[in-house]
C-alpha cells in the first residue's frame, strides 16, 4: 500500500500545478482512490514524509507530492514541509527554462532533439497526426519514447485523458499472418472456425487513442500490406467483413531495430512519412551518457535508501564503456554494481562503490585503454537531484543564466532605474565575459562554435565596412562564445514582472547607449537567420553593455559604393570581381528583378543608406534606367552627396574603385572613371554544338512525365551524357519547333502518352515503349550517343524498368496491383456499355493515365479544366456519358467522384489516335 501510494504520486507529480492544487494529493481523495480508510492513508503519508520521499504542504486541506519527481519536472525544492504554497513559489528561480514531458529525456535538447521535433510535428499535423515509424538498435528508448508520447497527447489534450493506449507486439505474428490480422482488425461471427461471436482486435481498441506496434520487422510483406488500408483511408474491415468500413481515429506509431530498406516494402516506407532514429548509446556525446549513469544510480538510491558514494573511476569506466544492449545493459550493468557494492556493505551507513564492484566485461573492455579524464566523486543521497549534477556538467549555461538573474535583481533593487545601478551591471557584465574568455577551456574544439566563431568575424568585418569603425581582437571570440552557450540552454521567462523588468531595461540600454545598441541589433539581425539564433532582449541588453565597454573606433572613411543591376547575381558578379581585384570590399551589390520599377530602386538604396554610414558621400552605379527618376525618389533632406553613374561594367566598377582609394573630389571621381572605360565592341559567331536529349510529355500535365524521364535515367548507362527532360504537353503542342528547348539542345525524339506532332521529331509512345514493339526505334536514335554495349545494356534495363507493373508503381503511391484490377474492371465495362474494342496500345496507355487519375482524385488534386470542353461534349456527349458509368465502380471503390475535365483526358487518350471520321461520328 505504501509503495503502491508513492508511485501513484511520482506519477501525478509530473502534472501538477501550483496555481490550482488538484485534491487528488490530499489523503481524503488518495483513500476514495485505493478504496481505504482517510487515517490509514495519512498515516502512510507521513510516513512517507518523514522518510523525506513527499512534501508535505500543511494548508487546509493538507497536500503531499513526490519531492524527486517536482525537482525533476520544475525546480529542485529546498525543503520536504512548507506552511502554504506561496513558500514554494517564493523558491521557483527567476529564470526556469521551458519545458514539456519531452525535457525528462536526457538528450532532449541535444542528441535527441531533431528526434523530438519530428514527433511534435506528426502530432501536431490535421486531423490525427501522422503514422511515425522508430528505428534504433535494442534497448535504445524505443518503447519507453512511445510511453512519453502518450503522456505528452494527454497533457496537451491532443487525447481524451482516458484515451487508451495499445501495444502491439509483432514479433508474435512473424509467421501467422491470419492471426495477425484477427488481432489487429478483430473479426466477425463465423469468420473462421471458432469464431464464436464478433471481436474487436487491437485498432478498434485503441480508436481515440495511441496504437503502438513494435518490431513491426518481423511482419512479412502479406503483414505490412495489411495495414495499407488504415494508411490510406483512415478505416478498417473486421476479418471475414468486406462491405462494412469501420473509420478509426489514432495516432500509430511503428519501432523497429532492423534497416528499413532491407525489411520493408517500399510501398509500407511510403505511407510512413515520419521516420525517427535513435542514436545509440555511443552515438549520445559523453555529457549524456555521464546523466544517464547518475539516473539510474539515483534510481537505484531510492531503492536501498541509504546514500551511495561512486568513485570517479566507476563514473568514467560506466560513461565510457560500449554497450551493445545500448541503454538498457547500461542500466543492468548500474543495478548490478549497486547489488555487489550492497551485498558487502549491509550494515554500512554509505554504500561506497569502487571498480571492484562492476561487472568483469566492463573491465574487461576498458583494460585495453587508459582513460585520460576521471570524473570526480560523487555521493548519491536525499538531497542528490538530476537537475543539480546536470548543473555541474553545465557551468558555462549556467553562469550567463545567473548573470541574467544578478543584472535584473539589481535593476529591480534600483526602482527601475538604469543610472542608478549602472557601474553594478557593467560589473557583472565584464565578470561573465572574462569567465567565458578566461575561464572556459577554449581548446575544446566544438564544430559548432568553430563555425559560429568564423561567421561572427565575417559579420564584424562587413560591419566594419559598412559603419567604418574597429572593434577589438576579443569581441569576436567573447560574442561567439556567449551566443554559442545560449544556443545551448534556451532560456524563456514566463513571468509577467520579470517581462516588464527586462522591457525596461532594454528601453533604458538603448536610450543612454544608442551606438553600442544599434551596432548590436545590427549584428545580430545579421547573424540570426545565417545561425539559427533565437534572439532575447536579454542577449541584446548583455551583448549592448558589453560593447560599450570593449574597445571599438570609429573612423575617418571614403565615400561608399553601391552597384545595382538586373538580373540574377549581375551585380554582385561584377562587384564581386571588382572587390577581388581592388583587394578591398568598395562595392556592395543589389540584384533587381527586370521589372523592378525605380522608385523600388531607390526605397532600397534609402534602406542601404539607413544601415550604413554614407555620411562622406554615397556613389551608385546602375545598369540601365533613367538617373533623374531614381534621383527624383529621394528625400529632399538628405544631407550627403550622390554620385549615380549608368551602364554600370566590370572595367568602370574597377576604375571607380580605384578612384574612391584617392584622395579626390567626387567630380575628379567622375571624370577619370568615364575617361577610363571607352566602349569597345567586337561580333563573335559561335560554332554548333548542342547537348543531344530526350524530351518526356504527358497529356495531363508534368508529373508523369517526370516519372517517366526519372525510369530512362535510371535505364541509361552511367557513362553516357544522354539528357532528358521532362517537359509540358501543351507546350509542345501549341509552340511546335518555336519552343526554347529545340533551339538549346539537339532532340533526339520525344517519348510520352500523346504525341504533340513536332515535325522533324520522331515519337514513341509510352505504351509501345512499355509493350516492346517499337523499342528498336529508341535504339535507332541513340546510335550516335552510345556505343554498342552501351545501346545492348541501355535495351536491358528498359526491360526490367519498363514493365506495366514497375510503371504504374513509379507513377503513384497507390497499390499496384488493386489499381490494374480497377483499370481492367473500368476496360471491361466501358467496352460492353460502349460496344467497342480497345486495343492492347490503348489498354497499356489507360493502365499508366487512369491509375494517376486515381490518386489526383484520392488526394483531392484533380485536373480542373480541358480547354473547348463544350464543344467537345456537343460533338461526343454519349460517348462521354458512357465512360462517365464506366468509371463508376472505381468512383465506388476509393470514394471519389470525376469530373468532367477528366473525363475529357481519357477521351482523348482512347480515341486521339483513331481515324477523323470515327471522333466525328456523333456531329
Amino acid at each position: 500500500m505504501k509503495d503502491s501510494l508513492l508511485n501513484y504520486l511520482k506519477n501525478q507529480t509530473a502534472f501538477l500545478d501550483l496555481d490550482t492544487l488538484d485534491e487528488l494529493f490530499t489523503a481524503k481523495k488518495l483513500a476514495e482512490i485505493f478504496g481505504v480508510k482517510r487515517n490509514t492513508v495519512s498515516h502512510y503519508l507521513n510516513q512517507l514524509n518523514d522518510e523525506e520521499k513527499l512534501v508535505k504542504i500543511n494548508s487546509r486541506p493538507v497536500y503531499y507530492f513526490h519531492k524527486a519527481a517536482f525537482d525533476q519536472q520544475f525546480f529542485p525544492l529546498k525543503y520536504f514541509n512548507y506552511q502554504s504554497i506561496y513558500e514554494i513559489k517564493e523558491e521557483q528561480p527567476l529564470f526556469e527554462q521551458e519545458k514539456d514531458l519531452f525535457s525528462l529525456l536526457i538528450g532532449y535538447n541535444q542528441s535527441l532533439s531533431r528526434s523530438i521535433e519530428q514527433i511534435k510535428a506528426a502530432l501536431s499535423y490535421p486531423d490525427g497526426g501522422l503514422p511515425a515509424l522508430i528505428t534504433g538498435d535494442s534497448g535504445t528508448g524505443k518503447s519507453f519514447l512511445v510511453q512519453l508520447i502518450y503522456q505528452y497527447c494527454l497533457e496537451n489534450e491532443m487525447i481524451d485523458e482516458d484515451a487508451p493506449f495499445v501495444t502491439v507486439n509483432c514479433a508474435q505474428y512473424a509467421n501467422n499472418p491470419e492471426l495477425l490480422t484477427s488481432n489487429l482488425f478483430g473479426y466477425v461471427k463465423g469468420a473462421f472456425t471458432g469464431a464464436q461471436e464478433d471481436k474487436k482486435g487491437a485498432f478498434e481498441a485503441a480508436n481515440n487513442g495511441i496504437l503502438f506496434l513494435d518490431e513491426v520487422h518481423r511482419l512479412n510483406a502479406e503483414g505490412q500490406e495489411k495495414l495499407f488500408t488504415f494508411l490510406d483511408q483512415g478505416v478498417i474491415y473486421r476479418m471475414g467483413e468486406t462491405n462494412q468500413s469501420i473509420p478509426i481515429n489514432t495516432r500509430i506509431f511503428f519501432a523497429t531495430t532492423e534497416n528499413l530498406e532491407s525489411s520493408f516494402l517500399t510501398t509500407f516506407i511510403r505511407r510512413v512519412p515520419i521516420q525517427i532514429e535513435l542514436p545509440s548509446l555511443m552515438e549520445r556525446n559523453r555529457t549524456e551518457r555521464l546523466e544517464l549513469v547518475y539516473s539510474f544510480l539515483l534510481a537505484e538510491y531510492n531503492k536501498i535508501r541509504r546514500p551511495i558514494k561512486v568513485t570517479g573511476q566507476v563514473l568514467t569506466l560506466l560513461t565510457n564503456a560500449g554497450f551493445k544492449g545500448n541503454i538498457g545493459e547500461l542500466k543492468s550493468s548500474v543495478k548490478v554494481t549497486v547489488a555487489n557494492a550492497f551485498s558487502e556493505q549491509k550494515k554500512n551507513d554509505t554504500v561506497k562503490i569502487t571498480v571492484y564492484h562492476l561487472p568483469e566485461a566492463i573491465l574487461n573492455a576498458s583494460s585495453a585503454s587508459i582513460q585520460s579524464f576521471v570524473q570526480e566523486d560523487v555521493l548519491f543521497d536525499a538531497h542528490t537531484t538530476l537537475e543539480q549534477l546536470t548543473k555541474n556538467n553545465q557551468p558555462q549555461q549556467q553562469r550567463v543564466l545567473t548573470s541574467f538573474e544578478r543584472i535584473l535583481t539589481e535593476f529591480q533593487q534600483n526602482n527601475e532605474h538604469l543610472e542608478n545601478c549602472e557601474e553594478q551591471l557593467k560589473t557583472e557584465v565584464d565578470r561573465l565575459f572574462d569567465f567565458l574568455l578566461f575561464e572556459t577551456d577554449r581548446q575544446q574544439k566544438h564544430e559548432t562554435l568553430i563555425y559560429l566563431t568564423q561567421y561572427i568575424r565575417d559579420t564584424f568585418k562587413q560591419m566594419e565596412a559598412s559603419y567604418q569603425i574597429r572593434f577589438d581582437g576579443n569581441s569576436v571570440y567573447a560574442m561567439s562564445y556567449y551566443l554559442f552557450q545560449q544556443g545551448n540552454s534556451r532560456w524563456f521567462p514566463e513571468d509577467p514582472q520579470i517581462n516588464h523588468l527586462i522591457y525596461q531595461l532594454e528601453q533604458q540600454i538603448e536610450q543612454a547607449y544608442p551606438a553600442s545598441f544599434h551596432y548590436v541589433k545590427r549584428i545580430l539581425e545579421l547573424c540570426q537567420p545565417k545561425l539559427d539564433l533565437e534572439i532575447s532582449s536579454m542577449d541584446k541588453i548583455i551583448l549592448a553593455i558589453y560593447l560599450k565597454r570593449a574597445d571599438w573606433t570609429k573612423e575617418i572613411g571614403i565615400p561608399k559604393a553601391i552597384i545595382v543591376a538586373h538580373g540574377y547575381a549581375t551585380a554582385s558578379s561584377i562587384a564581386n570581381v571588382a572587390n577581388r581585384f581592388l583587394n578591398k570590399d568598395i562595392f556592395e551589390s543589389f540584384d533587381m528583378s527586370l521589372d523592378v520599377t525605380p522608385q523600388q530602386i531607390a526605397e532600397e538604396i534609402l534602406d542601404y543608406t539607413e544601415h550604413n554610414d554614407v555620411s562622406n558621400g554615397l556613389v551608385i552605379l546602375v545598369d540601365m534606367g533613367s538617373l533623374k527618376e531614381i534621383y527624383q525618389y529621394f528625400p529632399k533632406q538628405i544631407t550627403t552627396p550622390v554620385v549615380i553613374m549608368n551602364n554600370v561594367t566590370t572595367p568602370l566598377a574597377i576604375s571607380m574603385g580605384e578612384q574612391l582609394q584617392k584622395d579626390l573630389s567626387l567630380q575628379q571621381m567622375v571624370d577619370q572613371s568615364a575617361q577610363q572605360t571607352p566602349l569597345d565592341w567586337e561580333i563573335v559567331y559561335p560554332e554548333t554544338n548542342k547537348i543531344k536529349v530526350l524530351i518526356t510529355t504527358c497529356l495531363t500535365g508534368i508529373g508523369t512525365a517526370t516519372q517517366i524521364s526519372h525510369l530512362l535515367e535510371k535505364s541509361l548507362p552511367s557513362s553516357c551524357q544522354l539528357k532528358i527532360f521532362p517537359y509540358e504537353y501543351q507546350l509542345l503542342k501549341d509552340k511546335k519547333q518555336n519552343e526554347t528547348i529545340f533551339s538549346m539542345y539537339d532532340c533526339l525524339g520525344i517519348i510520352g502518352t500523346a504525341n504533340p506532332h513536332i515535325e522533324g521529331i520522331p515519337y514513341l509512345s509510352l505504351e509501345e515503349l512499355i509493350s516492346g514493339k517499337e523499342s528498336h526505334q529508341l535504339s535507332e536514335w541513340l546510335l550516335n550517343v552510345m556505343e554498342a554495349e552501351e545501346n545492348k545494356r541501355f535495351n536491358e534495363n528498359l526491360i526490367r524498368n519498363f514493365s506495366l507493373e514497375k510503371v504504374i508503381d513509379s507513377v503513384t503511391i497507390l497499390d499496384t496491383e488493386k489499381v490494374m484490377r480497377e483499370v481492367d474492371l473500368f476496360m471491361r465495362d466501358l467496352e460492353q456499355i460502349a460496344d467497342i474494342t480497345i486495343n492492347n496500345a490503348k489498354r497499356v496507355a489507360l493502365y499508366v493515365h487512369v491509375s494517376c487519375l486515381i490518386e489526383r482524385l484520392i488526394r483531392n488534386m484533380p485536373i480542373d479544366t480541358y480547354e473547348g470542353y463544350e464543344q467537345l461534349y456537343q460533338c461526343q456527349s454519349k460517348t462521354l456519358e458512357q465512360i462517365k458509368m464506366a468509371f463508376s465502380v472505381i468512383e465506388k471503390d476509393y470514394s471519389v467522384e470525376i469530373p468532367d475535365s477528366e473525363i475529357a483526358y481519357i477521351f482523348d487518350v482512347l480515341f486521339e489516335n483513331l481515324d477523323e471520321t470515327t471522333i466525328d461520328e456523333e456531329f
